[in-house]
């Protein structure tokens, strides 16, 4: 599967539900367009968090910024901004896309469904 790094128009609507960076004390924050692709790479590609490609950030960085956006609601909110911005959301089944040439077993209690979204 061919990943494709988030455009800026829909960086424009994403930013806005984003946690703002930390005040400048100590290390300061990796740039968030960055890790927010690495999650998108991850969530996307069906890879693990351990295999992040390193222009991303570390997997640790990586998936602790994906469990920020996940306790504070960020994903909903974006899902919701996308919809009022004209941006079409719909889930696509295993049987509308190929991930390789052999049979794969399917994982419990996981939803076979992924989600689309373009303009």
């Amino acid at each position: 599967m061919v990943f494709r790094e988030i455009d800026d128009d829909l960086w424009a609507i994403v930013q806005n539900h984003l946690p703002s960076t930390k005040p400048h004390v100590g290390r300061p924050r990796c740039d968030p367009r960055r890790l927010f692709n690495g999650i998108l790479y991850v969530l996307s590609t069906g890879c693990s968090w351990a295999d992040v490609p390193a222009k991303y950030g570390t997997k640790s960085t990586v998936h602790r910024y994906h469990l920020e956006l996940c306790e504070m609601g960020a994903y909903q909110a974006i899902f919701l901004d996308l919809l009022r911005s004209g941006y079409e959301i719909r889930r696509v089944t295993p049987s509308h896309s190929a991930t390789g040439t052999g049979p794969a077993q399917a994982k419990r209690n996981v939803s076979p469904m992924k989600i689309v979204i373009k303009r």
